[in-house]
């Protein structure tokens, strides 16, 4: 009986079930902003500013807000938690690994010239080729290759007149 109950449990954290909207608890109010004004399509890994458009994945809201996907504009990029614009004119604050770039990627692969971003044609599903896998990255994972890529050593400064600072 404990095997089973552990097999029933183990398939629901891998499927789970969201109770329909209606179940859900009353939206908090938010604060209400005009839409940005800066837009930015990324180009390749870790290219997130503000002005990407993102999807929030169920759970990455509150609960009044349903168990769909939403688009939202990132409007502040953090390390625990990211701002978010979306078009209801509400601002939210959620978390890095909740959000998925939108298929702007894919529109810069086709602007390269691909036509399609898998290795091979076919009924069964391919893996992304190498170089376009950043495209279905989570907002996380951007995030942690851009502070990978970046340097984390900065130059000592130097002092411009060493006889001024020598002890005697």
């Amino acid at each position: 009986m404990n095997a089973l109950a552990e097999e029933l449990h183990q398939q629901h954290m891998a499927n789970p079930h969201y109770p329909p909207s209606h179940y859900y608890p009353e939206k908090p109010r938010r604060r209400r902003r005009q839409r940005p004004p800066y837009d930015h399509t990324p180009m390749g890994p870790g290219d997130i500013q503000p002005g990407t458009w993102l999807w929030v994945i169920p759970g990455g809201l509150h609960p009044g807000w349903g168990d769909i996907h939403r688009l939202a504009m990132l409007t502040a990029l953090g390390k625990p938690y990211c701002e978010v614009w979306m078009d209801d004119t509400t601002v939210h604050r959620v978390r890095p690994e909740k959000l998925i770039v939108s298929d702007a990627g894919r529109q810069a692969a086709h602007a390269a010239g691909l036509t399609t971003l898998r290795q091979a044609s076919g009924p069964r599903p391919r893996p992304l080729l190498p170089e376009w896998r950043w495209v279905d990255w989570t907002l996380a994972e951007h995030i942690a290759h851009q502070q990978h890529a970046a340097p984390t050593t900065e130059p000592a400064e130097q002092p411009v007149q060493d006889e001024l600072f020598t002890v005697a």
